[in-house]
């Protein structure tokens, strides 16, 4: 079967982390990649991860430097249709391979430009590397937050509760205040997803209007997306419901050590279930509750629950270690309770149900055989991905693709700009909960869907919070009643005319409630139906599943933790397990579209948490010995991994350094006065100890040293800055119940096709009286059916 991509050339001069990915998922897609590399091949080709992100492309070197390599190069660009850098801003323009020069010869072309900050001019020049950028935008200070969450930070407010009295082990992360590093360089990993979506976004886009464009994102933009949650400002952030416990700094992530020495993940804490559970010789389920959802002694996310945490942590670490990790995820299981086991990557890479799924393959390497790592991770039912060759060598195909030459012959004619957002006159009807069904349907939104929010009765009470704000923007919403037969009727309708479905609610669920993909096929057989799992589909379908469980199986967890050097699994507070398996949702949708616009043939898409947390620790591999490719680890103290590429403590505050060359490491010693062999964590510690943050600042970057220092303040600032305004990265709304609203903007600029966020989260059945008047029920039909309760309209927790 013929992949979505297929027939997409991608000339990729990319580098670093977010570049690779991105040609890889396209690769994995169908995508003919063609890597651009220099003489010597590219510098980054040892980074750890390019043995798995570059595979599926061929190789060819060019060295663009040159007028003459410069024109084969654009020989190429004549029959391309996407071009991916990764260079500083104005590089492409210096080197003649500017947007504007590149789309004026080839006016389909799709170019897509990743930087570190994108136009900012407070900014734009900055090193670019993960760590610095996460710095920077305080990012690292985000990982677990503060006193009170985001919330509180967000709006000034003095720490919350400052004397409670946290038990030893309960706060995530290390033992220590500051910044958190983790092994996940979040910000690329974001920006990935971005640029995929960008891409896929812009291919379908020129089918409508004929014109290719420039696609830009930034690890600024990624940043804004992981913080969705937790850098938003409200009017009335005491609204009843707004705020919660969860990204209290202190608050505990759910991890736990066993009776066997491994760690378990418990998300989100039931107490009742552990205690209980524990309460005996042996591990058994001892309590009486249909589900989870119903436990009367479930903790509410209301903030002073932190103090119900801090009271039965030390009993639950006490229950956890009396019984072994397997027990304690079998009687989970038979419970309904997410709870999963920490793993390496490495083990999350010989797990048989994702060999099963595809999300797990072996791919031939032209140094290490045959390799275990990260595979096919969102499905599209009639055009499945599949990885098609390995890891080129470099300039490999160089011949073979020159000879090839342009593809394309003359001169098309150039449609007018429409200015209309990619996914416009795009009908999408979003019956997820939580985060990672919605964040999805919220990408879509702001890439121009009329996405349609279809709330339960039960869902107010999550609405109201934080956390679901930060996914349901630019949405209208109608209440219905699935359950109901007239309320199932209604939503059928909309089924009628819609053009897109996604759910991330488990598959019998849908069964039962007659919302799987069989049933609503039967109602509109052109539907793209989109649905996402928490984990694999094999033994843990069914199961209960989150982003910190997800995570925790992938090995992400494991990871961030430092837990090769004895530290403890953490759960970062930018993590993508949730917001990940959006992205690739709305990334298997908008492909979808493209392939519907030109065949006419719809399918299904599908991904998982899991296989998001997969991409995430894509930087692991396994040789079929079983020995894992050597890669950096991450201290226990969650500083850095090595002594040049680290967090580092001033007299005043917290400095980052990136010295990744061997000019860095050189303009180093120069700039400390230390030796070269002195350019380790034992004498470096007390240089920047002596020193405030500006003046060691100072002295690095004067000598040309890759560094930052850490911004805790970056996030508070970012809706007074008139910069961030004036490149629409941050929006300011009106909210029915939180009066102002203030949010990220756009994290993708199209050219030709702008976003468009057009409105705040809707409050739960806001709409509901305008969709179904649009969807042809009279007014007295509409007043019938909400004193039947089979539709509701306005309201929310009071």
């Amino acid at each position: 079967m013929a992949s979505v991509l297929d027939g997409v050339r991608v000339l990729d001069l990319s580098w670093g982390v977010a570049g690779p990915i991105t040609g890889m998922l396209l690769a994995d897609h169908g995508a003919d990649v063609v890597k651009v590399e220099p003489p010597g091949g590219d510098p980054f080709r040892r980074t750890a991860g390019y043995d798995v992100w570059l595979r599926g492309r061929r190789s060819v070197v060019l060295d663009l430097r040159h007028a003459g390599e410069r024109d084969r190069f654009l020989s190429l660009v004549d029959g391309a249709d996407v071009v991916l850098d990764a260079f500083a801003p104005g590089t492409m323009d210096r080197l003649g391979l500017g947007a504007e020069t590149l789309l004026a010869r080839n006016p389909r072309l799709v170019v897509c430009s990743i930087t570190a900050y994108g136009g900012l001019a407070a900014h734009r020049d900055r090193p670019g590397y993960d760590a610095l950028v996460a710095a920077r935008l305080g990012i690292l200070d985000v990982q677990r937050s503060h006193d009170g969450g985001g919330v509180g930070y967000m709006h000034g407010e003095p720490p919350f509760l400052p004397d409670l009295e946290i038990p030893e082990g309960m706060e995530p992360g290390s033992p220590r205040r500051g910044p958190i590093l983790t092994y996940t360089p979040w910000l690329s990993m974001g920006t990935a997803f971005l640029a995929t979506t960008g891409i896929s976004a812009a291919l379908f886009a020129r089918e409508r209007t004929g014109r290719g464009q420039h696609v830009e994102t930034s690890l600024l933009q990624a940043a804004l997306s992981c913080t969705a949650s937790k850098w938003m400002r409200v009017g009335r952030p005491d609204a009843v419901g707004f705020r919660s416990w969860v990204y209290d700094r202190r608050a505990p992530k759910g991890m736990f050590r066993c009776s066997d020495g491994r760690w378990i993940q418990h998300w989100v804490q039931n107490p009742r279930f552990v205690l209980t559970s524990a309460d005996g010789d042996s591990l058994a389920v001892r309590r009486d509750v249909a589900s989870v959802r119903d436990d009367p002694e479930r903790i509410g996310p209301e903030p002073e629950n932190i103090v119900v945490h801090a009271h039965y942590f030390p009993e639950m670490v006490e229950a956890f270690a009396r019984f072994p990790s397997d027990e304690w995820v079998a009687v989970a299981a038979q419970a309904g309770v997410p709870l999963q086991p920490v793993r390496t990557p490495e083990e999350a890479l010989r797990d048989p149900a994702l060999l099963a799924d595809g999300a797990v393959v072996d791919v031939d390497h032209p140094e290490h055989g045959a390799l275990r790592q990260a595979g096919i991770l969102y499905g599209l039912s009639r055009t499945p991905g599949q990885v098609r060759r390995g890891v080129p060598g470099v300039g490999e195909h160089t011949e073979e693709v020159l000879r090839g030459g342009s593809l394309r012959t003359g001169s098309p004619t150039v449609p007018a700009r429409t200015e209309r957002a990619p996914l416009e006159g795009v009908t999408v009807l979003d019956i997820g909960f939580a985060v990672a069904g919605p964040w999805g349907t919220q990408v879509l939104a702001d890439l121009g869907a009329n996405v349609i929010k279809v709330n339960a009765w039960r869902d107010p009470w999550w609405h109201a919070q934080h956390i679901a704000y930060g996914c349901n923007r630019g949405k209208r919403s109608i209440g219905i009643d699935l359950k109901s037969p007239d309320g199932l009727a209604v939503f059928y309708r909309l089924v009628e005319h819609a053009d897109v479905v996604q759910s991330n609610m488990r598959r019998n669920a849908l069964r039962r409630l007659k919302c799987d993909e069989a049933s609503l096929r039967q109602v509109n057989p052109d539907l793209i139906y989109c649905h996402t799992r928490g984990f694999d589909r094999g033994p843990r379908s069914d199961s209960p599943g989150n982003d910190q469980t997800g995570c925790s199986l992938a090995g992400v967890t494991w990871e961030d933790g430092g837990c090769w050097d004895g530290g403890k699994p953490f759960w970062s507070l930018t993590s993508l397990g949730d917001t990940g398996n959006g992205f690739f949702s709305a990334i298997g949708i908008i492909q979808a579209l493209y392939h519907r616009a030109r065949t006419g043939e719809a399918q299904s898409v599908d991904t998982s948490i899991l296989n998001a947390g997969l991409l995430v620790a894509s930087m692991a591999a396994v040789r079929a010995d079983g020995r894992p490719l050597p890669r950096p680890r991450l201290d226990r103290m969650q500083l850095g991994l090595g002594p040049l590429y680290r967090l580092y403590e001033t007299s005043d505050g917290w400095a980052c350094i990136a010295a990744v060359t061997e000019t860095h490491r050189a303009a180093h010693a120069a700039a400390t006065g230390l030796e070269r062999d002195a350019l380790d964590a034992a004498h470096l510690e007390p240089w920047f100890r002596a020193r405030p943050g500006e003046e060691a600042f100072a002295a690095l970057d004067g000598h040309g040293v890759p560094c930052e220092l850490c911004d805790d303040g970056f996030g508070r600032g970012i809706y007074d800055d008139p910069e961030m305004d004036a490149h629409e990265l941050v929006v300011h709304q009106q909210h029915p119940k939180l009066g102002r609203f203030e949010h990220f903007g756009k994290t993708i600029h199209f050219s030709d096709t702008p976003e468009r966020i057009w409105g705040p989260p809707p409050v739960c059945g806001q709409h509901t009286r305008d969709i179904m008047r649009a969807h042809a029920f009279e007014d007295a039909e509409i007043d019938k059916l909400v004193e039947a309760k089979a539709v509701f309209e306005e309201h929310w927790v009071e």
